[in-house]
């Protein structure tokens, strides 16, 4: 039988760690109890967690509360990944004239620029093809907001995804939140990578599951609206929904000031959205490689279920009592 493990430098005899990362989740977060803790707020923290025999990294980030409980007398830390740096970095310029403001931009340069204003400095950010305040009087001026937003703003309308790794390195990918297949609708656009499964779950490490397919997030029309004059549209019927029913979806980005790429946006928004969920929920063996933003495959005979998907959420839970993954996985 496997011997629990897990490594955090500056903790004491760690009794439970909960570790969570999700698709639509900011930041990933832990949270340790341990007996005690060298570590103080602001601290960079990371985990390594498993088995004696199978174990890796799963979680970098900077502590953000230590709570100490009685009678027990441990201490409970909680910690957000790198990103948490730019959802605290306020822009705020002292002459409100005067703001930051890039002009003629990628969007990947532009995402850049205002993370590192946090204080991030490791990247893996994919061309785009998007160019932003293009023309003489646009410009794009971040103020009133935070980094994290504006970034977020940003992949929100070319249909990409940002996150942090958990070696906390900032990722701007077009990373779909399903399963990326060959032959996909989008697979022609920039950036686009087919997804390769990291393992497979298989009836030996499944707990519980269920299948579930939806059409709650589902959107057939997209709107996308620029600068003044810049506005494009895309919709497609929907085998889900009535004939010329349409579920719709705005996009407003004051930067964007060509139709062709507001074209795209709206095209690229349309192909991410028109499809049913198809969503498997697990609880498996605990599993250190179950992190949101990766792919594993499922072979189950229990539930007749043979397919890919991409690791929408995933939450490890380690404790004396044992180890498990909660995950929300969803295929193509």
């Amino acid at each position: 039988m496997s011997i629990l493990y897990a490594d955090i430098p500056g903790v004491t005899q760690p009794i439970s760690i909960t570790v969570s990362t999700q698709h639509t989740q900011s930041v990933a977060t832990a949270s340790i109890e341990c007996i005690s803790t060298s570590k103080s707020i602001g601290d960079e923290i990371n985990i390594d967690l498993g088995y004696n025999d199978d174990h890796g990294h799963i979680f970098k980030g900077f502590v953000k509360q230590i709570e100490r409980k009685v009678p027990e007398n441990t201490r409970v830390i909680t910690a957000h990944d790198v990103l948490s740096r730019a959802i605290d970095y306020f822009f705020v310029p002292t002459n409100p004239d005067a703001p930051f403001r890039r002009q003629n931009i990628t969007a990947e340069d532009l995402i850049q620029d205002v993370l590192e204003e946090a204080g991030l400095t490791d990247f893996d950010l994919d061309a785009t093809s998007f160019t932003f305040a293009v023309t003489a009087d646009v410009y794009a001026e971040v103020k009133l907001v935070s980094a994290y937003d504006y970034a977020h703003g940003i992949a929100d309308l070319l249909a990409w995804h940002i996150w942090a790794d958990e070696n906390g390195i900032t990722k701007f990918k077009n990373r779909k939140p399903y399963f990326m297949a060959t032959g996909d609708p989008d697979d022609n656009q920039p950036g686009w990578t087919a997804d390769t499964a990291i393992t497979t779950i298989t009836d030996s490490t499944l707990l519980d599951g269920n299948y579930t397919e939806h059409e709650r997030d589902l959107r057939n029309r997209v709107v996308v609206v620029g600068t003044p004059g810049i506005n494009a549209e895309a919709s497609a019927s929907s085998p889900y929904l009535p004939a010329g029913y349409f579920k719709s979806v705005a996009l407003f980005w004051p930067i964007l000031d060509s139709q062709s790429i507001a074209q795209n946006a709206a095209d690229y928004n349309l192909d991410l959205l028109n499809r049913l969920s198809k969503v498997f929920n697990a609880t498996v063996v605990g599993n250190y490689q179950l992190i949101a933003h990766k792919a594993v495959s499922v072979n189950s005979t229990k539930l007749s279920l043979i397919d890919d998907f991409y690791i929408y959420y995933a939450e490890h839970q380690w404790s004396a009592k044992g180890y498990q993954t909660t995950l929300e996985l969803r295929a193509k």
